[in-house]
């Protein structure tokens, strides 16, 4: 066996001609082993090009001394790769032919197709080997900022001769050993990264797999850096929407998570954030990506807003409605609510103007406005409260409805503070006292001193004073307009409450306090109600109504209600049980029970009572003086005639 030698050429038969005559030999005298076929569409140029190992060997014909087989036939077989014909006449000879992966010289001519042999030819049998080599591609992607490597490992094909038996037609077969390769090296990677003008760094770990694997492999090599496109333009709400806070109460209550928002006149509901651009990134070349930059946002403004810089303001009270459509923020401002239900998911609702509830108003809801209230159902263990009417079209049962008689936030807290005020007066005037006694400055009265001196005041009714100002205290009405609520009852409860602060630093500056107490509670106290104002519903069961106007009863009647009207009291039904109050005018279709049970019918001094059917049990009030019936009246009427009560 003689020296082997590597030769390259266009295809494998160029190859191997090639390497035939830089040998002076014939193709029976060599061994050929293909190393790679070419390829057209390998990454580098010398993927183009077959490569062959050709290895001069000879093979001596063998002169088969076998004896006919058993059968007495002649044939041609292979034993250990060497060929072995018989042929038991000139006129039978047998034939052999190549099969794949095979190539059989006949008297040093490869032959194509089928031959016949006799025992004179010489006969040679080479198999090709075959090597394909990995393959590895480089692809960018997402505008430059990704390099994706691709290898698809390579396969080597050893082949081997198989033994036969005699056989008249031999087809040459091979056992073929089949083996992964993958000859890609890091340095080939990083030159066709090289070649394509990569410059970002490569991923050691991803260099090391590809080159290990024995399955196609994918993954990114190289990273750029990814662009952040700019943010848009937006409007940011400048409200608050969660009610009462865990700060404020120590706990959440949440009825009143209402998902509306609520805005008072004047007040600030939203800011507009300008566009922020975008930052640009770099491709795997070192080239700059570009980024997109926000876009100012387009905000469309509805009758109720104004709009001062970047700060958008309310222009009345109400409902902030903040919508985006067509690529637009549309802000505008309810001046009316309209809801399908009142239950645990709307969340209590406190509105400063008219609402229109569609459905129900749920257990444990609490429902506070200024203007009208409409309610299409019924009220069910709820508080309704309105400050100009109420039409309920539905029952109401275990429930507090009032007209009226609940105002703004604002004349809440005065209300509640207009009870305090001539407990206030007095403490002034007491300190004031003391200081004239001891002939001092009220200066000179600091802030511990007074909690002593207003403790020896009160005496027993300290502790009753503190419940009442502790509750003035907590109290926590949706947006107040004036902001000094909340310091005066951080103020009151210091003095009285907290034994860690003294609320005030000395006399003088508690008188200052009270005096800014009278006038707040005199600039926010509700005015007097008008005689339009006016409760509307069907029927009511042990429930609480109160109006500052008439009540009027449409449907059933009432049944073991507390009713008080600062006007007219107008019910249609039966009235049974509870107390029924108006001022001016009481007018009942039935009150009483046929089986007893007390039902008090009450005006003022200056009012009148007419009832149509009144039964026995049933007491009429007027002012001070009262009249029990003993038994069932029809066309019942009291009133005061010169200082006496008349019933007729």
């Amino acid at each position: 066996m003689g020296k082997a030698i590597t030769v390259r050429g266009k295809s494998v038969e160029q190859a191997i001609e090639t390497a035939l005559n830089i040998l002076c030999l014939d193709l029976s005298d060599v061994h050929i082993h293909v190393n790679k076929t070419a390829d057209s569409s390998g990454y580098s140029e010398s993927a183009r090009f077959a490569e062959v190992t050709v290895t001069p060997v000879r093979y001596h014909a063998l002169v088969s001394e076998v004896p006919v087989d058993e059968s007495g036939q002649p044939g041609v077989r292979i034993r250990g790769g060497r060929v072995e014909v018989h042929a038991a006449s000139a006129d039978s000879l047998p034939s052999i032919e190549a099969g794949d992966g095979a190539l059989v010289i006949v008297n040093g001519e490869k032959i194509d197709g089928r031959k016949r042999v006799s025992e004179s030819d010489i006969v040679h049998i080479r198999t090709i080997d075959e090597l394909t080599r990995a393959q590895l591609s480089i692809s960018v992607r997402e505008h430059g900022a990704l390099a994706l490597l691709t290898v698809s490992p390579g396969k080597k094909i050893t082949r081997t001769v198989k033994d036969t038996e005699y056989t008249c037609n031999l087809a040459v077969e091979t056992n073929d050993v089949h083996e992964v390769v993958n000859d890609v090296s890091q340095r080939m990677i990083r030159d066709a990264c090289e070649q394509l003008g990569i410059s970002a760094p490569l991923d050691k770990r991803v260099l090391w797999e590809a080159c290990e694997t024995v399955v196609p492999y994918e993954a990114i090599i190289a990273r750029g850096i990814f662009p952040k496109p700019g943010l848009d333009g937006d409007v940011e709400v400048q409200i608050d929407v969660d009610g009462i806070t865990l700060a404020d109460e120590g706990k959440v209550n949440y009825r009143e998570q209402t998902s509306m928002q609520l805005v008072q006149s004047g007040q600030l509901v939203a800011a507009v954030l300008p566009p922020i651009p975008g930052q640009s990134g770099e491709d795997v070349f070192g080239n700059e990506i570009p980024a997109e930059d926000g876009k100012t946002a387009t905000i469309r403004l509805g009758k109720n807003v104004v709009q001062t810089g970047n700060h958008i303001f309310a222009n009345c009270s109400g409902n902030l409605v903040l919508e985006r459509m067509d690529h637009a923020i549309f802000i505008d401002i309810a001046d009316s609510l309209e809801v399908d239900e009142v239950n645990f998911a709307s969340g209590n609702i406190h509105f400063d103007g008219d609402v229109t509830v569609k459905g129900s108003v749920s257990h444990g809801c609490l429902l506070d406005v200024t203007g009208v209230l409409e309610i299409g159902g019924e009220v069910s263990k709820a508080e309704v409260f309105a400050g100009k009417a109420i039409h309920v079209a539905g029952h109401v049962s275990s429930s507090t409805v009032e007209m009226g008689q609940q105002q703004s936030p604002d004349a809440k807290y005065a209300i509640e503070l207009e009870g305090m005020l001539p407990i206030l007066c007095k403490l002034g005037s007491f300190i004031q006292d003391i200081a004239a006694f001891r002939k001092v400055e009220l200066s000179s009265l600091d802030g511990q001193e007074l909690k002593k001196l207003f403790r020896i005041g009160f005496g027993d009714s300290y502790s009753a004073f503190q419940e009442q100002l502790q509750t003035f205290s907590q109290r926590r009405e949706p947006i107040p307009t004036d902001s000094d609520w909340h310091e005066l009852q951080s103020t009151l409860y210091n003095i009285f409450v907290n034994t860690l602060n003294s609320g005030v630093k000395d006399g003088r500056e508690f008188l200052d306090l009270v005096s800014k107490a009278q006038q707040m509670a005199a600039r926010h106290l509700p005015k007097r109600t008008s005689t339009t104002e006016r409760l509307s519903l069907p029927y009511a069961v042990n429930s609480t109504l109160k109006c500052a106007g008439t009540i009027e009863i449409t449907g059933n009647g009432l049944a073991q209600c507390n009713v008080h009207a600062q006007l007219d009291l107008l019910a249609e039904g039966v009235c049974r049980g509870g107390e029924l109050v108006a001022d001016r005018h009481v007018s009942i279709r039935e009150c009483g029970s046929k089986r007893g049970g007390q039902t008090i019918v009450r005006t003022s001094e200056e009012g009148s009572i007419v009832i149509g059917i009144a039964h026995a049990g049933t007491v009429l009030m007027v002012g001070e003086q009262s009249y029990h019936l003993l038994k069932t009246q029809i066309g019942v009427s009291a009133k005061i005639h010169n200082g006496v009560l008349t019933v007729r």
